[in-house]
């Protein structure tokens, strides 16, 4: 397993806590509760796993891939959550504003950029090994 393997494993179980924890604590916390997803900055740890080893082309390339990848899933997710959520607030329950409370779904819905990020990096991994 590589270094880019390694990160990638680190930002799904990172992720997957704290969406599990984000709604364990809701019943508990209310909108408190989105503070689990400060754990996000883990990930940030992420850059000192496998220092020292060089990367190839192909390497550079599967992580240009995925990076590329999470982005647009970041966008997209972000923007259909604030939309969504506007969606159910404005027109289905005939509200002006958009309650405090509601602005953590957006927030969730952009994990989706590091989750997809690193299903990309583990499904062209799994393409590699194939060939």
């Amino acid at each position: 397993m590589n270094a880019e393997q390694k990160r990638a494993w680190l930002g799904v179980v990172t992720t997957i806590t704290c969406v599990v924890g984000y709604f364990v604590l809701l019943p508990f916390l209310g909108s408190g509760a989105a503070g689990v997803f400060g754990f996000l900055g883990i990930n940030g740890f992420g850059t000192f796993i496998g220092r020292g080893e060089k990367a190839d082309e192909r390497d550079k390339n599967i992580a240009r891939r995925a990076t590329l990848g999470g982005a647009v899933a970041s966008y997209f997710a972000f923007f259909t959550g604030c939309m969504g959520t506007w969606f159910v607030v404005f027109l289905c329950q005939h509200k002006e504003q958009v309650p405090v409370h509601m602005i953590n779904f957006p927030t969730m819905w952009s994990c989706t950029s590091n989750t997809t990020d690193t299903c990309t990096v583990h499904v062209s991994w799994t393409r590699v090994r194939r060939c």
